[in-house]
């Protein structure tokens, strides 16, 4: 056998590009200004982040930079699964430096409350919730920004996400 036959690349499955994965940031879409930041929802590799950045016209501020790399540190400690998790930090075209996490499918706590829920479904969300902030508190960590607004509830599951460390 020659090197040909073991090279599964000459079948002509296996190609240099994937259509619709891209190691760089596409379909970039401004979900949200507040404060200070921008949340943009964007993909990569073919699946949705979430990127947060500061404004520009803030964004050469040293206060609101170390604001942002607070907030990442924060996150990168943080490991559970009621907990939205970044996955790192780095400069995104036409956003600059963002905080990269993954993208949370889901609808803000104060909606989901609005729907007609058992109040099992209700008990289970609450118990997800304590725990989550009992972990946050467990390693020396407050979230400064508790509300419903920065609580997800996931589409696939009904879990509990806190989002939105705040700068």
């Amino acid at each position: 056998m020659n090197e040909q036959d073991y090279n599964s690349s000459v079948s002509g499955y296996l190609t240099d590009g994937f259509e619709g994965i891209n190691r760089n940031f596409t379909d970039i879409e401004i979900l949200h200004y507040n404060g200070h930041h921008i949340l943009a929802r964007a993909k990569r590799y073919g699946r949705w982040w979430m990127l947060k950045a500061i404004k520009e016209e803030e964004a050469g501020q040293t206060a609101y930079q170390q604001m942002l790399r607070k907030e990442f540190d924060i996150l990168m400690h943080l490991q559970s699964p009621h907990i939205v998790q970044a996955t790192g930090m780095e400069l995104v075209e036409g956003l600059g430096m963002c905080i990269v996490m993954e993208y949370v499918d889901g609808i803000q706590l104060n909606e989901w409350l609005k729907e007609p829920k058992c109040l099992t479904k209700r008990f289970q969300k609450t118990v997800e919730f304590l725990k989550a902030v009992e972990y946050i508190h467990s390693i020396g960590t407050v979230h400064r920004d508790l509300k419903p607004e920065n609580i997800m509830v996931t589409r696939n599951g009904e879990n509990i996400k806190l989002i939105d460390f705040g700068l």
